[in-house]
């Protein structure tokens, strides 16, 4: 549940619960999609953190019969070319990468001697 980006929820994720609907209507097996349906119903109304892509992709999978071991690589194998593209782009530039980011906590101060802690 959660996603960094899509506070408001993934735009992915009701075609992947219509997927997820037509396998269980195809295999006849309403369960997954029961606990789906009232997870993300406590999730959102509750605890105000939407389901993401892969909150629907494990019960599809389920129902397709693809064995819960292969989850993981499924979701490599989604991923792959992008983090390669990455990677490339990292090697070509031979940059550091540097988030853009302000700290926003105390300002430098003294660190006490450890004979002088509390």
């Amino acid at each position: 549940f959660g996603h960094r980006v899509y506070k408001q929820g993934d735009s992915r994720v009701p075609t992947m619960k219509s997927c997820l609907e037509d396998l269980t209507k195809w295999s006849g097996d309403t369960k997954w999609l029961e606990i789906y349906n009232i997870l993300a119903d406590i999730f959102v109304n509750e605890k105000g953190i939407h389901p993401n892509l892969d909150f629907p992709s494990g019960p599809a999978y389920y129902l397709m019969g693809f064995p819960i071991n292969l989850y993981t690589p499924i979701f490599v194998m989604a991923r792959i070319t992008g983090w390669s593209a990455h990677i490339l782009e990292q090697n070509a530039d031979n940059a550091l990468i540097r988030p853009l980011s302000a700290y926003s906590g105390r300002a430098q101060r003294k660190v006490p001697a450890i004979a002088k802690r509390k």
